[in-house]
């Protein structure tokens, strides 16, 4: 018991103020530990694999690493997902999992497995804690320091624990012993933006960046001329943002794009890849010069790069500047063709019916709350709300972009209202059924976010897809395979796991739903058809195509 009081003291010492905890028996110790603890606050979340995405979504919120324990057995492999995304994404998270004692490890004995090594290669150290007498405070805070120290990532801790599980008498908990990280220094390149002056640069941005970010990147956006593509969830803003950046790549003239009448002399990448396919098919085969700076265990997955620098965006932005101003022309004609696909693709939305999908984006971009974080599903929400949302820098933008799955996003949404913010949720129905569980949690924490649901009966993304298409693949087989429809009220779904919830089919209704304050936790239902949603897709891309094809701009 005093090592696990002294492990829990490491952690809370190092910044850690959350611990999402699992019922069970095995980890008893480390649940009183972590309970007796005043500067942590422990969170019950029956389900592992929720409260290993919760403690992603808090990290993810806050840039704190937030940790996870659970009993002995199989409930430690409910967190594989949520590791495998922190690990991905770069987001710092302490799995702690409680193991049966050393002289029962491989003899199947009941709730006994190998947990040794148990995520693999998907986290960044794994710490067997077999040692009781060791030194559990200084463990805690190595925990925590490696968790977050150089790529933020998972690190698993297995404890293993031996009867009496309740001692007969508490160690006291230790005074605090805050400890201060060392601030990390720059070491990359420091001349890098000096060789662009005067060249046509178009910056790409993409990925959940560091404070400071934004504001670096106009400097530098501004000092090159440079029109600026970003992801939605980089928050940037300023005269150098393209707003329809995924619209315009798209758009083609005959068998050409519209972008190649734009064709930059270098790109400037900053993140990961961006959310837009179009942009990063683009990147891979254009054969334009590219700089890529990322943070990264992969650097180009697209290996089109020709400079990779492995360094953190804001501050490889902060340390080489572009002193030299250089002529706007360029930025210009971007800003017209940006203007004109706003206004085409605009029009082309307000002709569709209510509910469609693009506009739910569009309106629930512009409707959020200042001061909320929109929380963004993978597969179509993200899409749609890179292609017809306009950025705000008073909205934050969150997304699992690490695997790209759909796996837990309500809870890993639930994670980031629990670090203050309220949080709007875009996600569609099939995410939605694949984490209904996290519904029940969000009502009993009563945590203040608001899930916005497009309910299309199934796997909309894949009707965009070559399977959908496909003479090989009977519509009876895609559907039962891709499209997989359920016939479900989601509605339903929350209010039988305590959620308010209700059906919104008009526009002005959802928007004034959607921009009211988000104090509890409640679900708006809209639904869709995945058929129809293609044709809006199609009509709105068309329409842009058009409107550019009669520009100056591109002839």
């Amino acid at each position: 018991m005093q090592f696990c009081t002294d492990l829990v003291a490491g952690l809370a010492d190092s910044g850690v103020t959350v611990v999402f905890i699992s019922p069970g028996s095995r980890n008893t110790p480390l649940t009183l530990a972590v309970a007796r603890e005043p500067r942590i606050r422990d969170i019950n979340v029956r389900d592992e694999r929720s409260a290993g995405f919760m403690a992603v979504g808090y990290a993810k919120a806050t840039g704190i690493p937030a940790a996870v324990l659970c009993t002995s057995g199989s409930a430690a492999t409910h967190y594989f997902p949520a590791v495998v995304e922190a690990d991905q994404d770069g987001i710092p998270l302490i799995v702690l999992t409680a193991d049966r004692p050393l002289h029962l490890r491989t003899t199947y004995a009941p709730q006994t497995m190998d947990q040794a090594d148990l995520y693999g290669s998907h986290v960044k150290a794994f710490i067997d804690a077999t040692d009781p007498s060791a030194d559990g405070r200084a463990l805690g805070a190595r925990i925590a320091g490696d968790a977050i120290d150089a790529i933020a990532g998972a690190i698993h801790c297995n404890v293993p624990l031996d009867e009496p599980l309740v001692p007969e008498e508490l160690p006291e908990v230790p005074e605090p012993q805050p400890l201060d990280r060392p601030v990390v220094e720059y070491r990359g390149p420091t001349d890098t933006l000096e060789g662009l002056v005067g060249r046509r640069v178009l910056i790409v941005a993409s990925g959940h960046q560091a404070d400071g970010f934004a504001e670096a990147l106009d400097t530098t956006a501004r000092a090159l001329g440079a029109p600026i593509i970003a992801d939605p969830r980089t928050r940037v803003h300023g005269p150098s943002v393209i707003h329809h950046g995924d619209l315009l790549v798209s758009a083609r003239r005959g068998d050409t794009r519209v972008l190649d009448a734009l064709k930059p002399d270098i790109v400037l990448r900053l993140g990961p890849l961006p959310t837009s396919k179009p942009l990063w098919e683009w990147l891979a085969a254009s054969g334009v010069e590219q700089i890529l700076v990322h943070h990264s265990r992969l650097l180009d997955p697209l290996g089109s790069a020709s400079t990779m620098i492995d360094a953190d965006p804001t501050a490889f932005l902060q340390h080489n500047p572009a002193a030299q101003p250089t002529p706007a022309d360029y930025l210009e004609r971007w800003s017209m063709l940006d203007a004109v696909a706003g206004a085409a693709s605009a029009l082309a939305i307000e002709a569709l019916p209510f509910p469609n999908e693009p506009e739910i984006a569009r309106s629930l971009m512009a409707q959020t709350p200042a001061g909320s974080t929109l929380y963004v599903a993978s597969s179509r929400p993200i899409r749609d709300l890179d292609a017809f949302g306009v950025g705000r820098p008073d909205v934050a933008v969150l997304a699992n972009r690490g695997v790209n799955g759909i796996d837990g996003t309500i809870s890993t949404a639930i994670g980031a209202a629990l670090a203050g913010d309220p949080v709007a949720l875009l996600i569609g129905d099939i995410a939605v059924l694949h984490d209904a569980t996290a519904l029940a949690e969000a009502a009993a924490l009563g945590v203040p976010l608001r899930v916005i649901t497009v309910n299309n009966d199934g796997g909309g993304i894949f009707s965009f897809l070559p399977q959908a298409s496909s003479d090989q693949i009977e519509t009876e087989v895609f559907e039962r395979h891709w499209g997989t429809p359920h016939g479900l009220s989601l509605r339903n779904v929350a209010a039988a796991l305590g959620m308010q919830a209700r059906l919104t089919t008009d526009l002005g209704a959802f928007r004034a739903a959607v921009s009211k304050p988000i104090d509890g936790a409640e679900l708006i239902e809209l639904v869709t058809d995945r058929r129809s949603n293609i044709a809006h897709h199609e009509t709105i891309r068309t329409a842009v195509s058009e409107a550019l094809r009669g520009s100056d701009e591109v002839q």
